[in-house]
């Protein structure tokens, strides 16, 4: 894991106690991991949300323990002139790697965060170089689709419209033009799938191989899945291999007997 950034990189995360939080004492967790680092407390969050900490310009107003943190400042360890979380997530953007995870538990009263020491995913990296329009709201929601995870509509149709991802809601992707422009097609398509003529042609490959013994439909996913779309669960993709025979099936390009498959 790269260690460029300082400490004060991890450190907002260390204020975000209430004044309650003391009362719960509990330790202050640590932990270094080979690409990222994790550290955990007990407490609210301050700021109430995270969305909150990035939008809102001024700096923290008050402090869990004035002594302490001016001791921290001291040392550089944390920053009260501007906002700590937003510097952190601008020092990410700035080095192109992944954004900070939040963890947020208001109930058992714990925040969590994770900031990543290297990529996740080379697309997202390599778009964070290439692209200057960007904003860092922008690589915020790109993140979260490299990370497989929900955007809001309202986000996905704005990446969409910008050609910044593709794909139907939940499972988005960047879009094909950036894969290219950063040299990442074989990854794409590992990622997309091929398109269905060139899965035709692996069925018929496949099928004349197997001459007149045939295949089932499970012995053709099996030679296909490694090409087909990568965010859909195995009963998807073995529903979408079963339609695409009936398919050829219709078009007279192959025969089904019984349980198996033939070439016309």
């Amino acid at each position: 894991m790269r260690k460029s950034g300082k400490i004060s990189q991890i450190s907002e995360s260390a204020k975000t106690k209430s004044p309650k939080g003391y009362t719960l004492q509990k330790r202050i967790n640590f932990v270094e991991n080979s690409g990222y680092l994790y550290y955990s407390n007990a407490g609210t969050f301050i700021p109430g949300t995270l969305e909150n900490a990035l939008r809102n310009e001024e700096p923290q107003t008050h402090f869990r323990n004035e002594c302490l943190c001016r001791a921290m400042v001291n040392f550089n360890m944390i920053d009260t002139v501007s906002r700590g979380i937003k510097k952190m997530f601008n020092e990410q953007w700035r080095r192109h790697f992944p954004m900070p995870d939040y963890e947020i538990d208001q109930i058992t009263k714990k925040v969590v965060v994770r900031i990543y020491g290297n990529e996740i995913n080379k697309r997202y990296t390599d778009l964070l170089k290439t692209n200057g329009t960007l904003s860092l709201w922008d690589c915020i929601s790109l993140d979260a689709v490299q990370k497989g995870r929900t955007i809001h509509k309202d986000v996905a149709q704005d990446l969409l419209r910008r050609g910044l991802i593709e794909g139907e809601p939940p499972h988005y992707s960047i879009y094909l033009s950036v894969a290219k422009n950063t040299h990442q097609l074989p990854y794409y398509t590992r990622t997309k799938g091929l398109d269905k003529e060139k899965l035709r042609q692996m069925v018929l490959q496949y099928l004349s191989n197997a001459d007149k013994e045939g295949a089932k439909r499970d012995s053709i996913y099996e030679y296909l899945k490694d090409v087909l779309l990568q965010n859909k669960t195995e009963e998807q993709k073995l529903r979408y291999v079963g339609r695409l025979l009936v398919e050829m099936n219709e078009e007279n390009s192959i025969d089904r007997i019984g349980l198996r498959w033939i070439l016309k």
